[in-house]
């Protein structure tokens, strides 16, 4: 019988106040397996506190050793897939991955931290009217699903490009910010310079900069009709359950939520976009879970303010023991750069 052990340290940055700028770390792996199947790993990994759920497609049948130790969770993963011939197939908005056979070589990609920076499509263009050749390049970018990312640059800065000749490419790379709802989203370049003498992408290096938390906080209030308000201050942030009353045939809760000083700053028109996870359930006894039918939340600055109201069943009694008011939202919010460096992109 194969042996398979298997332990996972989600590398935590120490303290509670956020700096506006800081690196996070990624999720370490440790696993040992003598020739454990694609479909062990996936398993395996599948238990990383990462967040990422790891499927192995039917017809892979590769088997490898794999002996790892405190290595980095996408590096770990692209090493275990090389070894068994499979790829990193992305799904479901980068909350899955599937390791599917591969008929070609390893595709190009780049690993920062929490994150894995993958090409994905290259389109060339030719300006009639000018005669410049253009190469649209198509980024893929996913993180660690535990890790919410609430805003990207939706164009990397690039440092360094050039040809597999050693000619210097340009590139425009622009400046506008993008939103993104899951664990994927892509980022968007254009460069100058290639041409049919160039075969590949030889070097492309640069950054782009994320706001991101490191997790979702959860923060309960029992017996909420006890005397309000409550305050609890959790890794800095400070949650206020204000009041929690029948009013016109529904029950409403009031929260006022202030995060630490050294969170980014959001425009007006962005505000709403990092509470987009921010939500209060009300729990019942036996771990009953009743959803706000609906609710008010106004953000400004580092502070928001929430009502959620709730519709409950006659025989629903809140007053009573055993129930909570659970709000979830970020942890406090910061500021990422991510340097990335890809080699050898091929060319159509």
């Amino acid at each position: 019988m194969r042996l398979i052990m298997v332990v996972f340290l989600l590398a935590m940055l120490v303290g509670a106040q956020p700096s506006p700028t800081r690196n996070l770390d990624p999720t370490s792996v440790t696993l040992k397996a003598d020739q454990a199947t694609v479909a062990e790993l996936a398993t395996a990994f599948s238990k990383a506190p990462a967040g990422v759920a790891v499927i192995a497609a039917p017809m892979t049948t590769e088997k490898a050793a794999v002996n790892f130790d405190r290595t980095p969770f996408w590096e770990a993963l692209e090493l275990a897939a090389d070894r068994t011939r499979t790829r990193l197939v992305v799904r479901d908005s980068g909350r899955t991955v599937a390791l599917e056979p591969r008929a070609a070589e390893r595709e190009v990609s780049a690993v920062a931290g929490a994150f894995r920076i993958v090409p994905r499509t290259i389109t060339g263009r030719l300006l009639l009217d000018s005669g410049t050749r253009l190469h649209e390049l198509r980024l893929d970018v996913h993180w660690e699903p535990r890790m919410p990312v609430y805003r990207m640059d939706s164009n990397p800065k690039i440092t360094r490009a050039e040809d597999d000749r050693g000619k210097a490419l340009t590139v425009d790379s622009g400046v506008s910010r993008h939103y993104p709802t899951g664990s994927l989203t892509d980022l968007q370049l254009r460069l100058t310079g290639l041409n049919r003498e160039s075969k590949t992408i030889a070097t492309l290096s640069g950054e782009f900069r994320a706001t991101a938390a490191e997790k979702l906080l959860s923060v309960a209030f029992r017996n909420p009709t006890q005397q309000l308000p409550i305050t609890q201050d959790v890794s800095g942030v400070k949650v206020v359950l204000e009041s929690f009353e029948q009013i016109a045939g529904m029950w409403d809760s009031q929260f006022e939520v202030t995060y630490p000083e050294a969170h980014p700053y959001f425009e007006s028109f962005e505000e709403q976009k990092w509470l987009r996870d921010t939500r209060v359930r009300l729990l019942g006894p036996n771990g009953k879970i009743y959803e706000a039918d609906n609710d008010d939340v106004i953000a400004s600055g580092r502070k928001f303010t929430a009502t959620y109201r709730f519709k409950l069943p006659a025989t629903a009694d809140p007053t009573g023991k055993d129930w909570a008011l659970v709000c979830e939202t970020p942890s406090p919010l910061f500021e990422l750069t991510v340097p990335f460096v890809l080699k050898d992109i091929p060319l159509p």
